[in-house]
């Protein structure tokens, strides 16, 4: 409630597993519908990760648009418009779930941001979503790791991602870090909690300000306070 954001963003890896308790299930729900009272307008979008179960992300997708928020479980070839999510007057925040590389279309975001570019004539803000591996990132707290694949996805190059977007909102990595050559546009927030015990870097969320399309993003990373 101190800062009031236009956006709340999740980019996937919501649980640890694709068969959470029914305790865990519903933690998740409380915090969501807490973070709409505490700002209604705020739109909440939540991508699938690959620790998530794609199909049980979606099941009450139609209620929770009711409260401004978008539960995108699996990347629809067949709509790709679904994965565009228009905040008025705000900007556009494009959500891609973690999706197989062997099922990602060729030149999926960049068709994507693209879409967006032929709705934008107000030159609003344009954040893209995605839940990935991307080279040269920082993988500690990671296991099965090779010189190309963290974490069980394979890892693609920042030049994969496209051109058009103001900021990129990344997950599966937990270090919260700026992607090298990306001018601070390219970004994992991290988790917000420690998922190993050789993790011992500060966990923490990121506040992100856009003023308008081009514009660079100012960044400022919050602290979460794990030890209460």
């Amino acid at each position: 409630s101190e800062h009031m954001p236009d956006a709340f963003l999740v980019s996937g890896d919501v649980f640890h597993t694709a068969a959470p308790s029914s305790k865990v299930q519903t933690m998740f729900t409380d915090t969501v519908v807490r973070l709409h009272n505490a700002n209604p307008d705020m739109h909440i979008i939540v991508t699938a990760g690959n620790h998530d179960n794609a199909v049980r992300h979606e099941i009450f997708r139609t209620p929770w648009k009711s409260f401004n928020v978008h539960m995108i479980g699996s990347l629809d070839q067949n709509d790709l418009e679904s994965h565009v999510i228009e905040i008025p007057e705000k900007g556009f925040v494009i959500a891609i779930p973690y999706t197989h590389v062997r099922n990602m279309p060729a030149d999926c975001r960049q068709t994507l941001l693209d879409m967006v570019a032929q709705r934008n004539p107000d030159s609003l803000p344009v954040v893209l979503m995605d839940h990935t591996t991307v080279s040269g990132c920082d993988f500690k707290g990671h296991d099965l790791i090779t010189d190309y694949t963290v974490g069980g996805i394979d890892g693609i190059m920042v030049d994969d991602l496209g051109t058009g977007y103001d900021y990129v909102a990344l997950g599966h990595i937990h270090n919260p870090q700026n992607i090298s050559g990306s001018d601070g546009k390219v970004r994992y927030s991290g988790t917000p909690l420690p998922v190993t015990f050789d993790e011992t870097y500060e966990h923490s969320v990121t506040l992100v300000e856009i003023a308008a399309h081009g514009d660079a993003p100012v960044l400022k990373e919050i602290a979460v306070d794990n030890i209460h």
